[in-house]
């Protein structure tokens, strides 16, 4: 009997820790950065009602991070935090220009709720309401994208005022289902 209890709770405990991302911010810049996670869980996401319930709504929603904001980061550190795995939202650098969800800023861009075996978990770098920052986003078992000035071009990121999404989508990324660890590198 305290085997199996024991099994029971080893398999909760593995599953609960698969389901959340970590999230490393590392600072290449000269000087402090401050890492914002904001939540823009119904600007992107499918599954941004509520539960299914009686036959309406969705069965994943997105859920929005709660958890501690990063540190502000002197020149050469990182930190690594952990991200729900349903999250939906943006990252970037609060400048004191940006807005309280990146406005006005360069933006790393996460739909992390979609991870399953149909849809690929979506990321990128938008600069659509302005270049502030150069970023790359890393992920284990992924493609990584690089943006270091504001003609990057659109294979790496969203340029400045372009509502069109490049036409294609092309700065967008999908990576597989499951947990996986990313790194998200200001002044690469």
């Amino acid at each position: 009997m305290v085997s199996r209890v024991f099994l029971v709770l080893s398999t909760l405990a593995l599953f609960g820790a698969t389901q959340a991302h970590q999230f490393t911010f590392v600072n290449r810049c000269s000087s402090s950065v401050k890492p914002v996670i904001a939540n823009v869980n119904c600007g992107y996401s499918p599954r941004c009602t509520a539960p299914f319930s009686g036959g309406s709504g969705v069965p994943n929603p997105a859920i929005s991070y709660t958890g501690a904001q990063p540190n502000t980061l002197a020149a050469g550190a990182s930190q690594t935090l952990t991200i729900n795995s349903q999250w939906n939202g943006r990252i970037f650098n609060q400048n004191g220009r940006c807005g309280p969800k990146g406005e006005s800023c360069t933006l790393g861009e996460f739909n992390l709720d979609t991870g399953n075996q149909f849809t690929a978990q979506a990321y990128d770098i938008s600069n659509i309401q302005g270049f502030t920052q150069s970023m790359q986003i890393a992920v284990n078992g992924c493609e990584t994208v690089t943006c270091t000035n504001v003609k990057c071009g659109c294979r790496n990121a969203y340029p400045p005022g372009d509502l069109s999404g490049c036409g294609s989508d092309s700065p967008v990324r999908g990576c597989s289902a499951g947990s996986h660890s990313w790194t998200i590198t200001f002044c690469p």
